[in-house]
């Protein structure tokens, strides 16, 4: 059965993810944007996997018969763009074909509230009660929709990037030279745009469209951009960027191929603006995140926020206290841009530091974590387990032996263990995917690969 839960719908393509149940969801929103009385218009947009753009052109097609006015993307676009449509329009639903980072195999209809913000409660709540009653739906022929204005092809992203440009500071001169990895995904017509408008020396890479992906899913894990990381050493750049096939998901690798993810990057980004350009505003992260976000936040005596994790919890946050950064491992909000994770402009911010600092990357980030007194190793990994009921319930009861003192065990996602060291572990399952999350944070590469050994070994033996 169909749930739409606060990123939409996602589903195998051919099995749950098919025309007709993509149809009924169109048309369960056209019921929602009558009862509530919203906006009657609705901007589409689609990234490179399979058929995504001809599920949008469907989609347009029954929100065109309930004459509901539909704009839909000239090309493929990212999530990110997608959410600062909904900000930029005013519209209170904006919709993108997408199942982000998921396997070849997959697609989603992921769904905007009122600015771009994920999906509200109050709105998910609405699919739950009338989704199940939807049983039919109708299309409009697609050329009669154009010539009735009800349907038209739509490009946003000059809008989307001057906004990104405007939150840089220091953009002038920008002499670094740089790779993009779009990951055969749908940030490119975006890159593009970045390059032209900031003239940069930025070669962009996997941009051709492929809608199985390597047979992988386009995620920026390190193992994934092995032989990328090769390509930007030999090619000697600044840094290489890394984003997923729908543009939300961050990763670099220094001039010296040190891998870094949203950790790292989320911290700089907030770093810099702190003290180099004099903003203010709070830090929000999840709890799954580093604790160097701690250590900078005690650094410049600021506010640090923590929420569960899902990154909706982390926008809305941000929203109430009028946070700086919003951030989880694998991705960063920044204020000012958009209502959710956003690749490009953690890319763009990261060209203004190295540029303004004149200094190799893999120095930059050595010289905040100096300052702040950071010297901990951060990891996390997912398996595949077969029993998550039996799990839940034994760790409910039991902890794990970790051959070291716990003072205190966190439940607000998970199982949190803190260690009278100041490291961590965190035993959490993934609210999207069948995955079990090991997370944690160690003094050694040695110690955290030995806890995660010894974690994995407990969940096992259940």
């Amino acid at each position: 059965m169909m749930k739409i839960g606060t990123s939409g719908f996602r589903g195998i393509i051919a099995d749950e993810f098919t025309k007709d149940n993509v149809c009924k969801i169109i048309e369960c929103t056209c019921k929602i944007i009558e009862k509530q009385k919203f906006k009657r218009e609705v901007v589409i947009g689609y990234d490179n996997r399979f058929m995504s753009e001809i599920f949008a052109k469907w989609a347009s097609q029954v929100f065109a018969w309930h004459n509901i006015k539909v704009k839909i993307t000239k090309t493929s676009v990212s999530s990110p763009l997608m959410s600062f449509v909904g900000k930029y329009t005013g519209n209170d639903i904006t919709i993108m074909i997408t199942a982000s980072h998921n396997p070849y195999m997959y697609n989603g209809v992921k769904i905007f509230s009122k600015n771009g913000q994920d999906l509200e409660l109050y709105i998910e709540n609405l699919y739950t009660k009338y989704l199940p009653k939807i049983k039919k739906y109708n299309l409009i022929d697609f050329d009669e929709g154009v010539k009735n204005n009800l349907i038209e092809f739509v490009d946003y992203s000059k809008e989307y990037v001057a906004n990104i440009v405007s939150l840089m500071k220091y953009k002038k001169d920008i002499k670094l030279k740089t790779l993009f990895n779009v990951m055969n995904g749908s940030s490119l017509c975006s890159i593009e745009e970045l390059k032209r408008k900031l003239k940069l020396d930025v070669e962009i890479v996997n941009s051709k469209r492929d809608a199985l992906f390597n047979l992988t899913g386009p995620i920026p894990n390190e193992d994934n951009l092995e032989e990328y990381k090769k390509y930007a050493l030999k090619n000697k750049v600044d840094f290489a960027f890394a984003t997923d096939g729908d543009g939300d998901r961050v990763a670099v690798f220094d001039e010296k191929g040190n891998y870094y993810a949203g950790n790292e990057l989320a911290c700089l980004l907030y770093y810099f603006a702190i003290k180099e350009k004099g903003l203010k505003g709070g830090f929000v992260k999840n709890y799954s995140f580093s604790l160097l976000a701690d250590k900078i936040c005690e650094k410049f005596n600021v506010q640090l926020y923590e929420t569960e994790i899902g990154f909706k919890y982390i926008s809305q946050k941000m929203i109430d206290t009028n946070a700086l950064i919003g951030a989880e491992n694998s991705g960063v909000e920044i204020r000012g841009d958009v209502y959710t994770k956003d690749g490009l402009v953690v890319y763009a911010l990261l060209l203004e530091i190295v540029n303004y600092y004149k200094k190799p990357l893999s120095e930059i980030i050595k010289d905040m974590k100096k300052e702040v007194s950071y010297n901990m190793y951060y990891k996390e990994v997912s398996f595949k387990v077969k029993d998550k009921k039996k799990i839940i319930n034994v760790l409910q009861k039991m902890t794990p032996n970790f051959n070291k003192e716990i003072v205190k065990t966190g439940t607000l996602d998970g199982f949190k263990y803190y260690f009278k060291d100041g490291s961590w572990l965190l035993i959490r399952f993934s609210g999207t995917e069948n995955l079990l999350r090991l997370v944690c944070e160690q003094f050694s590469t040695l110690e955290v690969d030995k806890m995660i050994e010894l974690s994995k070994r407990f969940v096992d033996s259940l």
